[in-house]
């Protein structure tokens, strides 16, 4: 059952978007999750006020809700993520599951991140899939992803989800970097052939969408840049769509979450670049912002002044051999040349 507590804060002219922060979080999160809240409340929410929806698999505590709601400055929503929604599918082969956790673990050039991570496994299929269709996301347009940990690093003086709103932008990040390939290897094989059976194989060449961030034609494979998802302002629009459900479910039929480690950022990436039409997508590239162990900062000294940005330039993800911004970037600019390989 949903829990809901609601400030009695002042309204004001000021119209807000129809949005709400959302965060997938535990319990034993909460003074993490506590830090980063503060963070974006100075940083941004204490101007505008959205709310904020927390997602558990478990019952949040009492302690937890009351904690979360004395600091969030709009509203606080919390509920329980249904079975359904975070258990194995029936179809899975438990034995091949625990074959390939173990092949993650044992790796000669060292173990893959969340190995053999049962609930990491859940948590990516869930954030894949079906987070937007949780009861208390229906009534909104737009969601906004925060993970327990990070911290934006400048001022943002304007309301993102209204830039979403007027710009017609479906979906806005900060960080696009490569996965490892190790957990995916599959991956793209399965994407192909969801994409066969459906019908729509012709989206990876499509030239008014954005296949050229993840499909590299010069191999005619996947490049593994993705869209760092701990980040990112969705249109929920698109993912309640017809369109994205289908390939989903498609694709969740080979279970590679369970039997490899798919990660919802190369698995979302992938989806959203062949469906999304180039201008909907948007990079907020003058955000500061930062996930250990990695960090977006303007390197350009009036923004860094004016928003107030404590991050080290230095530190910028964006030119590093791993990252995939400044590909996202240069197709908005019209520079980057088909194929483009970045496989890590």
């Amino acid at each position: 059952m949903a829990f809901e507590l609601q400030k009695g804060i002042e309204q004001t002219t000021y119209r807000r978007a129809n949005a709400t922060f959302y965060t997938l979080c535990r319990n034993s999160d909460l003074y993490e999750l506590l830090e980063t809240i503060q963070n974006y409340n100075n940083r941004f929410n204490d101007k505008f006020k959205y709310d904020w929806i927390f997602l558990n698999d478990k019952p949040f505590t009492e302690e937890f809700k009351r904690a979360v709601q004395a600091i969030t400055t709009g509203n606080a929503y919390f509920d329980q993520i249904p079975e359904e929604y975070w258990s194995l599918p029936e179809n899975l082969n438990v034995t091949k599951m625990y074959a390939g956790m173990k092949l993650l673990r044992d790796d000669p050039d060292g173990a893959a991140p969340y190995a053999t991570s049962l609930s990491y496994r859940h948590m990516c299929r869930f954030e894949s899939g079906f987070f937007y269709k949780q009861k208390l996301l229906q009534k909104y347009r737009f969601f906004w992803r925060v993970e327990p940990g990070v911290r934006l690093k400048c001022d943002i003086n304007h309301d993102l989800f209204k830039e979403m709103e007027d710009n017609n932008y479906d979906y806005g990040f900060t960080i696009g970097m490569v996965e490892y390939s190790k957990t995916i290897p599959s991956l793209f094989k399965s994407m192909r052939s969801a994409l066969q059976s459906l019908g729509n194989d012709h989206l990876l060449t499509d030239t008014d969408k954005y296949s050229e961030f993840v499909f590299d034609r010069n191999t005619n494979d996947y490049n593994y840049c993705h869209f760092w998802t701990n980040f990112e302002i969705g249109n929920l629009d698109v993912f309640r769509s017809k369109e994205y459900n289908e390939i989903f479910e498609a694709l969740d039929r080979y279970n590679g979450f369970y039997y490899e480690r798919w990660g919802d950022a190369p698995v979302r990436s992938l989806i959203l670049s062949l469906l999304l039409k180039k201008g909907t997508i948007k990079r907020f590239s003058n955000i500061g912002y930062t996930h250990p162990p990695y960090t977006q900062c303007p390197t350009n000294e009036k923004v860094h002044l004016s928003h107030r940005c404590t991050c080290d330039p230095s530190l910028d993800i964006t030119n590093e051999w791993y990252s995939c911004s400044w590909i996202f970037d240069n197709i908005e600019s019209g520079e980057n040349p088909l194929g483009i390989s970045t496989h890590a």
